[in-house]
């Protein structure tokens, strides 16, 4: 590092340098080459990160390659199912949550399964304890059951799932918030297995769907009863407890007001508690839905 210099004009003298100088005569090179390997730095990096979009568009159709297929509307969500049904050869099942199901989406399944079950294919399907209300639901039920089909009903079930022949299921679409329009096609062996595994868990549990009419809803009332009760022992409102066992607000606002005048409770969460209490929610009254 310089200290001095010779001083201009006076041979044989020199001058002390000063240190801001000495400095900016050193380390002014060595900062320049730092700030060059930066900028080459910041371009690979940006050069990298300019291939991110086609990384992930690759991922996503290695996805669909490997066993998940994006169906982003209604037709396509409808017509997948359809194709697959026309292959199925084995068992079909479908998890059903909510109420009843509309009249013109019955009539346009009915000829499908018909069509399945008469090529032997065996059919299973689960919904919730307030689908035995809709008389459609009842109607198609009914036929269904004539042809061969097998229905029984629970007081919650997880989201809707179809799945053919235990290879091929389709899902709804609720990633970032999703309504569950469209759906997902998944044939990746891992999951569909473990959709086989839910159902088969829900199944056993569940309460066969026979008969129709207001039988048919009272012969689960004692399941709906005990659900409402430890829901209302939560604290949970009424629009949560309507949307987990799949009924209008106003149908579970009458049974929350049936229940809380039966106990004679002067709040939900004591009419609940009450309920719990006088063992509305014990194991007898599991015992009584499933024998069924």
């Amino acid at each position: 590092m310089p200290v001095s210099r010779p001083a201009p004009g006076r041979p044989g003298e020199l001058i002390p340098v000063s240190p801001d100088a000495a400095a900016a005569e050193v380390v002014g090179p060595l900062e320049a080459d730092l700030a060059r390997a930066a900028a080459r730095a910041q371009s690979v990096r940006d050069e990298l990160h300019s291939l991110m979009p086609r990384y992930r568009a690759a991922r996503r159709e290695q996805g669909r390659r490997e066993g998940f297929d994006v169906l982003p509307d209604t037709a396509s969500a409808s017509a997948m199912p359809t194709e697959e049904s026309a292959r199925c050869r084995e068992e079909v099942f479908s998890i059903q949550p909510g109420g009843g199901r509309a009249p013109h989406r019955l009539g346009d399944a009915a000829e499908r399964d018909v069509a399945m079950l008469r090529r032997g294919v065996r059919m299973r399907t689960l919904y919730q304890h307030s689908a035995r209300a809709g008389l459609s639901t009842q109607g198609y039920v009914e036929r269904l059951t004539e042809a061969g089909a097998e229905y029984r009903t629970a007081a919650e079930l997880p989201d809707r799932a179809v799945v053919f022949d235990r290879s091929v299921a389709f899902l709804p679409r609720r990633a970032d918030g999703g309504t569950g329009e469209g759906a997902v096609l998944v044939r990746d062996p891992d999951v569909v297995a473990y959709l086989c595994r839910v159902f088969e868990q829900h199944w056993s549990g569940a309460a066969p769907f026979r008969g129709a009419g207001e039988a048919a809803y009272k012969e689960v009332g004692p399941s709906l009863r005990r659900t409402l009760v430890g829901l209302l022992a939560q604290g949970a409102k009424d629009e949560v407890i309507a949307r987990r066992m799949g009924m209008s607000l106003r149908t579970c606002r009458r049974h929350v007001a049936e229940l809380l005048e039966e106990r004679g409770a002067e709040s939900r969460f004591q009419g609940g508690a009450l309920a719990e209490r006088a063992g509305l929610t014990g194991a007898d009254v599991t015992a009584d839905v499933s024998a069924g």
